[in-house]
């Protein structure tokens, strides 16, 4: 005897249902796994609460760390995010599409958790299976760098125009860039080892193993180009640097607005 046909009609909008409502839960909510100092979860225009370990994290919420503060969010995909001092981040309905209001994040995800786009100031940037560092600041320069992985980068007002990066990659351009640089190679070993983004967590990213054998093949590949060294905790000097064209940089902050990015030495 066959079931209904309406019956059947019934049993397969309750399955796609169901797919549908764990599939979306699955893409759209994270939790809080570190938290270091000032960490703070958003909601509204104007409710605060102090984060803490276990945390649930959704498209509602937005996460904001305070001076010297830094938090940790495991993604259901296990696409990890770190968030530096004195930043905002939130995800929207969207399927693995963040933005970073301000501050500095590393995020690193698997290659089958696809490509991710982050919103950042003036950019986006889409990658995939990979370990970056994206800082954003509205009165300072701005830093894609992509540790291991690729993807693509683009001026919001200029989505046509993109920059192919890879492993080793780091771009440097200003709040208010009308197009943007060439990508250039940054030192990998410097950031992994002095990154407080990197060293600065109770535990290791999953992709450890693939930073340090970035940092390898940096180091033992034939000095072919002057690498970057986004440890500087000058920002003007960086930019200059940096950037391909020679342009009078902006007046520096009175104090570097690294978001947390890099270990502060005395």
């Amino acid at each position: 005897m066959h079931p209904k046909p309406s019956l059947v009609v019934a049993i397969s909008l309750t399955t796609v249902l169901i797919i549908t409502v764990m599939f979306g839960a699955e893409r759209k909510q994270a939790r809080v796994t570190e938290v270091i100092r000032e960490v703070n979860l958003l909601s509204g225009q104007t409710a605060s609460r102090p984060a803490a370990v276990n945390d649930a994290v959704n498209e509602s919420n937005a996460v904001r760390t305070g001076n010297d503060s830094r938090a940790e969010l495991m993604f259901t995909d296990q696409t990890l995010t770190r968030l530096g001092a004195n930043t905002v981040f939130s995800f929207g309905a969207a399927a693995r599409t963040y933005n970073l209001g301000s501050g500095a994040i590393l995020m690193t995800a698997p290659r089958q958790t696809g490509t991710v786009k982050i919103s950042a100031g003036v950019a986006t940037c889409a990658v995939s299976g990979f370990t970056g560092i994206v800082e954003s600041h509205s009165k300072s320069w701005n830093k894609i760098l992509i540790i291991e992985g690729d993807g693509d980068v683009w001026l919001k007002k200029n989505p046509s125009d993109h920059r192919h990066m890879h492993s080793r990659q780091i771009l440097v351009y200003p709040p208010n860039a009308n197009v943007l640089p060439q990508p250039q190679e940054f030192d990998v070993c410097k950031v992994i080892n002095n990154g407080f983004l990197i060293t600065g967590f109770s535990h290791q990213l999953p992709s450890w193993p693939l930073l340090v054998a970035e940092c390898d093949q940096q180091r033992t590949a034939p000095a072919t180009t002057k690498l970057i060294d986004p440890t500087s905790q000058d920002a003007t000097d960086q930019s200059i640097n940096a950037r391909p064209i020679e342009t009078p940089p902006p007046t520096p902050p009175p104090r570097p607005t690294d978001g947390g990015l890099m270990k502060r030495h005395p």
